[in-house]
């Protein structure tokens, strides 16, 4: 580690972003870093690459692009980011995802490296207006999960958690991040004077009652279904039964009724649904 300066790893994940917004939101924070991994999930013939460089220009130094038309989603991504900054000594690695927004970055970074210096055993993130509910009491409150765009790990807390799980390639991922980094005896620490603006999705209203869904696609509902029920199996000693409630009625039984009463392609969708909550029953839990 640099004693007067920790070296920034940064990795944003792409998947058929909008433009320019995405190129705009990276540039946000690509000049305070020392390099950004762009890692793009969507399929090659869109030229998200050549497409994101049009706006980017006086940067492309500290860039390196990874993306060969496949969908790894963000563990993988993670990881290797992580394999990356132990290889070239990176201190300190970004989270981003393309649809996040920052008012000032370059006064969050400085922040963290401040912290960083005088204690290697905090991961960090911004406060998220759209996401954060909770009461700011103190400029540095500790909280019990981040979201993975904005929060910036150490190296070294990566290392002692052996980095991001791929049973969780991305939904529930930032959760078991969370709690396997407070297992791990580290802390999350909200930076709460720095603000991070996230769009998760606009839900749409759909079908006769006209409910509000995010309406999503067979292969997501899968992928939902299964990665909760997997937390679940892996964390219950940590979750609570509030926790444990609100995932249920959102992820299982709210869902169900949106594919029942306003979602298309019921069939399907239902399909994918039970085979997501099966395979999560079934995942080999790894002690």
């Amino acid at each position: 580690m640099s004693k007067n300066n920790p070296k920034v790893l940064g990795i944003v994940t792409l998947y058929n972003p909008e433009f320019p917004n995405a190129a705009d939101n990276i540039l946000r924070y690509l000049p305070h870093l020392d390099l950004l991994i762009i890692w793009d999930n969507t399929p090659l013939k869109s030229n998200v690459k050549q497409k994101i460089l049009e706006y980017i220009t006086d940067e492309t130094d500290r860039i390196i692009w990874h993306g060969d038309g496949n969908n790894y989603c963000i563990a993988p991504a993670i990881n290797f980011a992580w394999h990356y900054a132990q290889e070239n000594h990176y201190d300190l690695i970004l989270l981003m995802d393309q649809d996040s927004q920052w008012e000032d970055f370059k006064s969050y970074i400085k922040e963290v490296k401040e912290r960083f210096q005088s204690s290697q055993t905090s991961v960090f993130c911004p406060y998220i207006p759209s996401d954060d509910t909770f009461e700011i009491t103190k400029e540095a409150q500790e909280k019990n999960i981040f979201i993975n765009s904005g929060t910036v790990i150490p190296t070294t807390i990566l290392n002692g958690i052996g980095g991001a799980d791929e049973a969780f390639p991305l939904d529930a991922l930032d959760h078991d991040l969370s709690i396997r980094v407070q297992k791990a005896g580290y802390k999350i620490v909200s930076l709460t004077k720095h603000k991070l603006h996230h769009t998760v999705g606009n839900l749409q209203k759909m079908g006769p009652f006209h409910l509000f869904s995010p309406n999503y696609s067979p292969q997501r509902l899968y992928s939902i279904a299964r990665s909760h029920i997997i937390k679940y199996r892996k964390h219950k000693d940590w979750l609570s039964s509030s926790e444990i409630k609100e995932t249920l009625k959102e992820h299982y039984f709210k869902q169900f009724l949106r594919i029942l009463l306003a979602e298309p392609q019921k069939a399907k969708r239902l399909k994918m649904f039970f085979k997501g909550i099966y395979d999560g029953i079934t995942y080999p839990i790894k002690n």
